[in-house]
């Protein structure tokens, strides 16, 4: 087998020698003695190159042969300083050469093939941004500068040499190098020096237009000083993203730490990607400290995404949002926002009013399809959302919007979506929250609202996180407070499904859908379920609602809790005193002439509040047929509401209830909002 194998390899080796010998006809040409000509070509090369910085422009290299070669050549491209003395003598000029940064080849070495009369390429790439700033042209010789192979060949100072004016343009008085600001005409932004100009640009008195033509990344850029910072706050902007990202941009001014400073007029169609704002004793936010102004100024925030935000803070300024600190007259419509506001220095000294769109709201402020994630850091009021709605802000809307953020709160106010919203005339609908709420402090954490003391409407809503709070009062798995203002609101339509657990030993108040409803007149809550734990190591829980009262239990007040469901497992608070409040499998303590009608909790329901009395089937309550102090203590009155059948589901107790199903799926065992 070995000595077949050696002789096919020798057999193998001669027959390549002699096909190596042999010339086929294909390969067949006449030997050439005439050296080689050559020249070095650019295509589309303008009499000089003019670029505004930090712009790149890149051409293709390539060598022609004017004869052919019978060998197979490799020339080597490059620049030759040396050559720019002889262009200055040849013409009485007095040029420089271009700076060897401001340019790249891709390769410097290109192949003439045998027979063949143009090379292969190479790529040269101007970079203006390495030229000097003066506005004068410099001199590139591009040159062949060897040549490799047996064949002949011959070479001119003419055909070898290239030379390439080249020049960086300066900027306009503007920054930028098209548009003139106008509504018209805006100044166009390609890259970060233009970006950067955005602040210069705008002017006091007037409104200054911007579009973006290209992706835009700011890393390395640190002096960003936002422009509309100073009284009278009358420089607007609208800016047009055109669909394209901002990434990397960062600010740490002592002044309004944000993208504009004060937003008047608009924002719109732009992302921002893994910004950065370093905040100490000044209100912040990504596009504005604030946003519209208090004599009347609007802004508009429009389709605007921010991913992976990060708000470092370090002081204990009133009002950080992921968009924005201070807000009127502004509306927000379709915003995505991925933020942690954080404790930077970990010295749980932190801001009031902390939002994931805004910290503080005034009157006039619509918020449509606005989305937040992430984390955030309060002292009190904090809110996925919005972290506090003032007293004066009338006529606030939110419909449509979700936060998936976890909120830790030192103090009170804490909310899935609102942390607290004081002002009359707040509608909420078609909204949601699903991150956990967590209050090391005293009072007032929600699911989706920690504290709504205005008039209020509240539809088709619903949170899932969990409501964990270290002590205090007012706390519940939808809203935690809902006390003091009179006036109608309406909670309707909603539902809760996270645990409320009060850890303390001074926690109290606990509902699974809402905390305290308090001194406040007219309140309907129709056709909604909890079915979340309800646990307090102090007193009060209700599987519903913790306190539907008033200082006095025997006033009328109006509170009507109709077509509910309480399907929680557990509500306990197993040290509670039952000579003081009661809890409840409903309600734990109410005004005995509310109206309390068909409402139900779950049949199976492990319900302790540290008495003998237990759960007992509750008629319906009106003024007419007041709820009975049949347990006969002070302060005592539950609302168990009746037990359901043995073998339902939520969705079955709502069939029969009549929920609207143009309203509730109620094709699963939970109710879900269509």
């Amino acid at each position: 087998m070995k000595t077949y194998r050696i002789l096919a390899l020798i057999g193998l080796s001669a027959l390549l020698a002699a096909s190596c010998e042999q010339e086929y006809d294909y390969q067949k040409k006449v030997k050439i003695d005439t050296p080689a000509n050559f020249t070095i070509a650019i295509e589309a090369m303008e009499d000089t190159v003019v670029l505004m910085s930090p712009r790149t422009k890149s051409y293709t290299v390539k060598i022609s042969a004017t004869s052919v070669a019978d060998d197979l050549l490799t020339l080597t491209i490059g620049s030759d300083p040396a050559k720019i003395a002889a262009y200055n003598r040849a013409h009485g000029t007095s040029f420089e050469a271009v700076p060897g940064d401001a340019f790249t080849l891709t390769k410097d070495q290109l192949i003439l093939p045998r027979y063949n009369t143009v090379s292969s390429t190479s790529v040269l790439t101007l970079n203006s941004s390495a030229m000097p700033d003066d506005n004068t042209a410099r001199l590139l010789p591009l040159t062949i500068t060897k040549i490799e192979g047996t064949s002949p060949t011959s070479l001119s100072q003419a055909d070898s040499t290239l030379f390439i004016f080249f020049r960086r343009k300066g900027l306009p008085a503007s920054g930028f190098e098209l548009g003139t600001g106008t509504g018209s005409d805006p100044y166009i932004i390609r890259n970060q020096t233009e970006l950067a100009c955005v602040p210069r640009a705008m002017k006091s008195g007037q409104k200054t237009y911007f579009r973006m033509d290209e992706d835009v990344d700011m890393s390395g850029y640190v002096d960003w000083v936002p422009a509309n910072s100073a009284s009278p706050y009358d420089m607007a902007i609208d800016f047009d993203g055109n669909g394209h990202t901002i990434s990397n941009f960062s600010c740490d001014s002592e002044a309004y730490p944000s993208f504009v400073g004060v937003l008047v007029g608009s924002v719109r169609d732009v992302t921002f990607d893994k910004p950065v704002l370093d905040v100490n004793a000044s209100s912040a936010g990504l596009l504005g400290a604030l946003s519209g102004t208090s004599d009347g100024a609007t802004a508009e925030v429009k389709n605007v995404t921010v991913k992976g935000l990060k708000i470092n803070v370090t002081g204990t300024t009133e009002g950080v949002g992921g968009l924005v600190g201070v807000a009127y007259n502004t509306t927000f419509t379709d915003v995505k926002v991925e933020a942690d506001i954080i404790d930077a220095d970990a010295d749980d000294k932190v801001p009031s009013s902390v939002a994931g769109v805004s910290g503080v709201v005034y009157g006039g402020c619509v918020f449509t399809g606005c989305e937040t994630s992430g984390s955030l850091y309060a002292n009190q009021r904090g809110g996925g959302l919005i972290g506090y709605i003032r007293d004066t802000a009338e006529g606030i809307k939110v419909e449509k919007c979700s936060s998936s953020m976890n909120i830790l709160t030192l103090s009170q106010n804490a909310g899935g979506l609102i942390g607290l919203a004081y002002a009359p005339g707040l509608t909420v609908t078609d909204s949601h929250a699903t991150g956990d709420v967590t209050n090391e402090g005293s009072h007032y954490s929600g699911g989706l609202i920690g504290s709504m003391n205005g008039t209020s409407v509240i539809q088709r809503c619903y949170a899932t996180g969990n409501v964990l709070c270290n002590g205090g009062n007012h706390n519940g798995g939808l809203i935690g407070n809902a006390s003091r203002t009179t006036g109608d609101s309406v909670i309707e339509d909603c539902y809760a499904t996270g645990n409320v657990v009060l850890t303390a030993s001074s926690g109290r108040m606990a509902g699974g859908l809402i905390g305290v409803i308090e001194n406040k007149t007219n309140v309907t809550v129709r056709r909604c379920y909890a079915s979340g734990d309800v646990r307090s190591e102090y007193s009060v829980c209700g599987g519903l609602i913790a306190f539907a009262k008033s200082g006095t239990l025997t006033d009328a007040i109006d509170i009507t809790v109709e077509s509910s469901i309480a399907w929680n497992k557990v509500v306990t608070c197993p040290t509670s005193s039952p000579t003081t409040w009661s809890s409840g499998g409903v309600i734990a303590v109410s005004n005995v002439y509310n109206t309390l009608a068909n409402n139900y909790r779950r049949p199976d329901m492990d319900f302790s509040d540290g008495s003998a009395f237990g759960l007992s089937d509750t008629p319906n309550v009106s003024a007419s047929a007041p709820l009975q102090d049949a347990l006969k203590v002070a302060n005592y009155y539950p609302y168990h509401g009746i037990a359901a059948p043995a073998g339902s589901t939520i969705s079955s107790v709502a069939k029969t209830l009549g929920w609207p199903e143009s309203v509730w799926d109620l094709s699963g065992d939970e109710p879900k909002l269509r």
